[in-house]
């Protein structure tokens, strides 16, 4: 391992908007630790960086043993260093109004979007806090603030998440840990197909959270 060697993780990897920010990350210089839950997909992103730049570590977030695991072996790979954490983990899974919605569906959103946060910020709290300053950037939603008939739950959880993250903002900054909520617009996915952005067009925007 190189002695100046920056090392970043992105959460949710495997495509969409979790890939371009690795791709992205790849050219400013990192070294990128790819998790998600579809190794595979995450073979893809690793190929196109290039093997001698990145891991792949498959994990569920929203598991606090899967986390675990995926500690110990990013630590092992970077010899213990952290510079940057890609709180990418996102989505819809679920939709429903307040008064149909399951209780199953409704832990899915809360864990998808909020508890995979919490988890991965925690566990990766010692290292960002050695790294000086250390980096922590939250995808959101502008429906942590709109709100419309059927994503009570989603606006619930990513309103959450944001409260979450500037708590750490506050309670880290001591630690020259910097913490930013990245909100990606209307950009194409796998479970967004209808999006108005292809996720590369928000890169700049993302960039100016890193610099």
């Amino acid at each position: 391992m190189e002695k100046n060697q920056k090392f970043a993780l992105v959460t949710g990897a495997g495509a969409g908007l979790g890939k371009a920010i690795a791709l992205t990350l790849a050219k400013e210089g990192y070294t990128l630790i790819l998790t998600g839950r579809r190794k595979e997909k995450l073979e893809e992103v690793a190929q196109e960086i290039g093997l001698e730049n990145s891991f792949i570590i498959p994990c569920d977030v929203t598991k606090q043993e899967e986390v675990n695991y995926l500690h110990t072996q990013l630590l092992e790979k970077t010899q213990g260093k952290l510079d940057i954490l890609v709180n990418n983990v996102g989505g819809v899974p679920a939709m429903g109004t307040i008064a149909e919605i399951s209780m199953e569906d409704w832990s899915l959103m809360i864990d998808t979007n909020l508890t995979s946060q919490f988890l991965v910020t925690q566990a990766f709290l010692p290292e960002l806090r050695k790294a000086n300053p250390g980096k922590i950037i939250s995808v959101t939603s502008g429906m942590a603030h709109f709100f419309m008939k059927g994503f009570g739950p989603y606006s619930a959880s990513k309103a959450g998440l944001e409260a979450l993250m500037k708590t750490v903002a506050e309670e880290e900054k001591e630690n020259q840990i910097q913490v930013h909520l990245f909100d990606p617009e209307n950009v194409i996915s796998e479970g967004n197909p209808q999006g108005e952005k292809d996720p590369m067009e928000m890169m700049n925007k993302f960039l100016k959270l890193i610099s």
